[in-house]
């Protein structure tokens, strides 16, 4: 008996011992498990610098430390976090040893990025896709700002400390921001800029820049900056080191001597106004302050005819003048915003009416035999079977035959169909190169630019690698054709090594998907050329020689707004100008035109129409200003972008500024 009661209480000990050990083996497992990201980023050490815009994308330099155990898994960059419907994942394979760092770049489409103002997100993980250390920086393409940095460069900067609006907010990139200045010279201009979205010159003789000063005001610009140019009395100083900007002062009239200063009355008439020339047919006027802006690049320049420092002078008692100030302020931002919205609409209006439609031609399917079987099957599986079984005398035969026939037409019908079945992801992919020709008012860069409009048959994640001269790649556009905000849309970007990976975890089966893709290479060296005369009345008459390998199934001129499409061009080959396939005089919507016009006029060429505008609307995004024609031609079986398991149809497009 004593021994039945030791044994019981032996196994209650053990039992409560054990649910002791189990207690504290899963608190101390809860406790690793909450700790984990703690100490990943006290492990890590993650830092990112926006490197600048180059080629159409940001660069975005991250440098990554561990501290702890040796580490291999992904580095996901993420921006746009606020909503999941506009979500990406760039994501880069690395392996880290203990005590070592490592640096590298992240490539992002500048077209598929929304705003701004968006946060960039850095996460580690590890082989699970855990995340194990993570860091957010608000703001990253505007230097994590909450302010806008205005540099003044001036001699009479006290006179321009108006700028800052009194803390009043200026609407930028769809956020308000206050105006924070910095007084500069022509010493701390340069290594200033990095830090600046905005720079005002007033009151300045800028001839004593130097070539490198010029250069990084210009690539400043280009970059995204924003330039306001103050001129009036001292025009001719302000702008004798600014020729690259293509605006010089034809004279200045003293105050109230200007032909249009009382027009727009508010006191404009008490101050010196010059009068401006734009030589290259750049610039827009606002006729409410007078200036003149125009986008450059992926930033702007503005140019206002008086001396800001003389609009905010008590003496003068100029009225509103603190309203042309904002004025200023604003629409200098509008156009940096119309180039963002410019590379954002454009695309918008590429994806949306022109690449979208692109695939069109392959994927119009006929079901006109498949649809001929399944009649022929029903009606000869019923009455006409059983009249032919009567009509032999064999209409015991109906109920077996019936079945026969029944196995006959699926299989028929399994044939016929096996034509319209995806086996594999489907890509139409459109690749626009610049060629030789006066680089004027190119402000992307040189290498070329791919669409790729991508889907698959099956409700499962799906991904692609690039051909190996691809730098980069991204979504076209972030949210422009998905419909529904609430649903998520998911594309990934992935890097390993030198190769670049792109993909989607679509929501059903054949989601449409549309990526861009960049190198810094060109495919095609040779050139395209011409002899044209182009006439006032929009007439063009001449000669194109295709100088490059490939064949020409169409060629676009695009002269003085208007849009001439002509046929058949071999390459080595010189054709004189004659009877145009189409043309469209100036509208917003000429190239959509051709494509729905002509295209849908000749359904063979449908794919191809679209191919040649979707070239058509790149060009025009990259060229800001052309002082001559642009020849432009579609080549079919270009170089296919995707160097994998795939069906792709691949377009080229080659053009020149003449």
């Amino acid at each position: 008996m004593k021994n039945k009661i030791k044994t019981g209480n032996r196994f209650w000990a053990a039992l409560i011992l054990g649910i002791l050990l189990c207690t504290m083996l899963c608190g101390r497992t809860g406790i690793a498990a909450e700790d984990a990201p703690q100490s990943g980023k006290q492990v890590f050490d993650i830092d990112a610098k926006l490197l600048g815009l180059d080629n159409r994308r940001y660069d975005i330099q991250l440098t990554l430390g561990n501290r702890g155990d040796d580490w291999e898994g992904t580095v996901r960059v993420q921006m746009d976090i606020r909503y999941d419907s506009l979500s990406c994942a760039y994501d880069t394979a690395l392996s880290l040893p203990q005590g070592s760092t490592k640096q590298f770049v992240v490539s992002i489409p500048v077209g598929s990025i929304e705003e701004q103002d968006e946060t960039l997100k850095v996460s580690l993980l590890d082989q699970k896709g855990n995340a194990i250390a993570e860091k957010n920086y608000k703001r990253f393409l505007m230097g994590e700002a909450d302010a806008l940095s205005m540099g003044i460069l001036s001699d009479s900067y006290l006179s321009l400390t108006y700028l800052d609006l009194g803390g009043e907010l200026i609407y930028y990139d769809g956020n308000g921001f206050p105006i924070n200045l910095t007084e500069l010279d022509q010493d701390t201009l340069v290594s200033s800029l990095d830090f600046l979205q905005i720079l005002v010159i007033d009151n300045y003789n800028t001839g004593i820049f130097t070539e490198e000063e010029q250069d990084s005001i210009l690539q400043w610009v280009r970059a995204g900056g924003m330039l306001i140019v103050g001129t009036g009395e001292r025009a001719e100083d302000t702008l004798s080191g600014l020729d690259f900007l293509s605006v010089k002062c034809i004279q200045v009239n003293e105050p109230g001597e200007s032909n249009y200063s009382e027009d727009y009355g508010a006191g404009l008439e008490k101050l010196s106004l010059a009068e401006l020339a734009d030589t290259t047919d750049r610039y827009y006027m606002d006729s409410e302050s007078l200036t003149m802006a125009s986008s450059w690049g992926y930033g702007a320049v503005e140019f206002v005819p008086y001396a800001l420092s003389d609009l905010g002078r008590s003496d003068l008692m100029i009225e509103d003048w603190g309203n042309y100030a904002r004025d200023i302020l604003q629409n200098i931002n509008n156009y940096v915003n119309v180039l963002h919205n410019y590379q954002y609409n454009d695309t918008d209006y590429l994806v949306g009416n022109i690449f979208k439609s692109l695939g069109n031609g392959g994927n119009s399917l006929s079901f006109g035999a498949l649809k001929l079987i399944v009649i022929l099957y029903a009606v000869f599986a019923g009455p006409v079977l059983y009249l032919i079984l009567r009509a032999m005398k064999k209409r015991d035969w109906y109920w077996a035959a019936v079945p026969i026939s029944a196995l006959v037409g699926i299989l028929l019908i399994y044939i016929a169909g096996r034509g319209f079945e995806v086996v594999n992801t489907r890509v139409h992919s459109v690749t626009v190169e610049k060629l030789s020709g006066n680089d004027a008012g190119n402000d992307s860069g040189s290498g070329s630019v791919t669409y790729l409009h991508c889907y698959d048959a099956g409700h499962k994640e799906w991904g692609l690698q690039l051909a190996d001269r691809y730098d980069y790649a991204g979504p076209v556009f972030s949210s422009y054709f998905y419909g529904d905000p609430d649903e998520a849309y998911h594309y990934h970007i992935r890097r390993e090594g030198d190769r670049v990976s792109f993909g989607m975890d679509p929501d059903s089966g054949f989601e449409d998907a549309y990526f861009v893709a960049g190198t810094a290479q060109n495919l095609e060296t040779g050139s395209i050329t011409s002899n044209l005369t182009v006439s006032a009345g929009h007439g063009i008459t001449g000669t194109v020689t295709n100088g490059t390998s490939r064949d020409f199934q169409y060629f676009a001129i695009m002269a003085d707004d208007t849009l001439f499409v002509y046929g058949n061009l071999p390459a080595g080959e010189t054709c004189t100008l004659g009877k145009t396939v189409y043309a469209s005089g100036s509208a917003a919507n000429v190239v959509s035109d051709f494509v729905y016009d002509y295209a849908n006029d000749h359904k063979k060429d449908y794919d191809v129409a679209a191919a040649l505008g979707t070239g058509i609307l790149e060009m025009r995004i990259r060229e800001k200003s052309l002082d001559g024609p642009v020849i432009i031609g579609i080549t079919k079986d270009w170089d296919k972008a995707a160097d994998d398991d795939c069906t792709e149809t691949a377009y080229g497009c080659l053009y020149a500024v003449q």
